[in-house]
Order: structure tokens, then sequence, then C-alpha cells
């Protein structure tokens, strides 16, 4: 299970688990730190399925990650957050874990075999020196309707991307009822979806409120006065 190592001048402090979103804050929180230089609502950790997600809540001091002032990045195991005099050491065993045993339990352990390129080629088929061309994939993306003029066409590229009211919002939308980050599409192999982050303005499939929504093919869906098409293909 992911955790977070908590220390301060080289003494450890506390480890915690992260079951679940986390919340990092002077005053209110998961994890308190009774300190000036944390804000009363520092930053979140959101848990998004496999994926873990840190998101500044407009701090005061900023959040850095690996020596660098975020507003929201995905974290990686080994990467180190600093509040103040505090750091945050992030570990995911399952991240880890998973490039270890993506060779599955029928991987030839400790044997080194030399193989005539030929050879392969001949045993699937092919000639060599014949290859076939590989076929580019196009990305999602997401069709945003105006309420005059073509709707604007926005590339689905990353693992994870943010829509919200922040510039470093991977897709900016404006409004006061929009929150920084307002939501998030996730992309897990060529599945998609939508999870609601935050914001007066809620995210909404077919007029109702959700927390979360897989995406297909022709799905819509709305943030406030903001109107989206989901598309895999056209």
């Amino acid at each position: 299970m992911a955790s977070l190592t908590i220390s301060s001048r080289d003494k450890v402090l506390k480890e915690v688990e992260i079951k679940k979103t986390l919340f990092v804050g002077r005053e209110e929180g998961d994890i308190i730190l009774k300190n000036p230089a944390v804000s009363a609502r520092h930053f979140k950790l959101e848990k998004l399925g496999a994926r873990f997600i840190i998101h500044d809540l407009n701090s005061t001091n900023g959040t850095i990650v690996n020596g660098e002032k975020v507003s929201t990045k995905e974290l990686r195991s080994g990467d180190q957050i600093v509040v103040g005099q505090f750091v945050f050491k992030f570990d995911n065993p399952d991240e880890e874990q998973g490039a270890v045993d993506s060779f599955g339990s029928d991987d030839i352990g400790g044997m080194t075999m030399m193989l005539d390129p030929a050879k392969v080629q001949a045993m699937m088929g092919e000639k060599p020196g014949e290859k076939e061309a590989p076929v580019e994939k196009e990305s999602a993306k997401l069709f945003l309707y105006q309420s005059s003029g073509a709707p604007k066409v926005l590339k689905i590229e990353k693992d994870t991307t943010m829509i919200g009211s922040s510039e470093n919002s991977d897709i900016q939308i404006k409004g006061i009822t929009i929150g920084r980050i307002a939501a998030s599409i996730t992309k897990t192999g060529d599945m998609y979806e939508i999870t609601y982050q935050g914001g007066m303005a809620k995210l909404k499939i077919n007029s109702a409120p959700v927390d979360k929504h897989k995406l297909e093919n022709g799905a819509k869906f709305s943030i406030g006065s903001y109107n989206f098409e989901f598309r895999t293909e056209l």
C-alpha cells in the first residue's frame, strides 16, 4: 500500500498509509502540522484508483515536489514533497512491484538466451527486414460546445487530464463557480473515467450530479455552463 513518511530536520515523525484521498494543513485535514509555514489547508493528495495526484490548495508558501513548486502533479514512488520544514516521502510498493512483475510467472529466471533475428522473424511469419508499419492510434478528444460558432476540439493525451479554472489546468474553463480543479479525466489502457474534484459547479451527466463516471465514445457531460462531448472516434 502507498504511504507517506513525514520527517522534519532528518527526524522521522510519522508514516501514514494512503487508503483514500488525504488533506494536509495547519488547522484542518487528515494530517495536521502545527507550524506557521503550513497553510490552514495546504495540499490534497488525491487517490485515483492506482494513481496519486497532489494538488496545492492555494497555500501561502507553496508545495514543492522534487525541488519544483507545483499546483497539480501525479506522484511516482520515491518523490519528495516539501512544505516548510517538513519532508514527505511518497512510496508506492504497488507501482514498483508492477514493474518487477510485468514479465509474469513464466519468465526464465537467471538465463540469457541469444536468438537469431532471422529465425525469430521466420517463426513470426515475417521475412527478414520486413516489418509491419505501426498503427498510430488517435488521441481521445473533448468537444467543448459554445453558445456561438463551432465547438472547440481538445485532445486528451495525458494519463491524467485536469479541467478547472486554475492556470495549471490542462483544460482551463473560467467562472466563479468553477473549482481550481473541477474534474479530472484518467486514462487506464483504453478506458477513460472522469471524476468530480471540487467547486460549486458540479460535474453532471444528463443534468444529474455525479462523482465519477466511465467515459465512452459519445458521452456528454457538463461543468457549470460548459458542455462537453467525449469522443474516441469520429
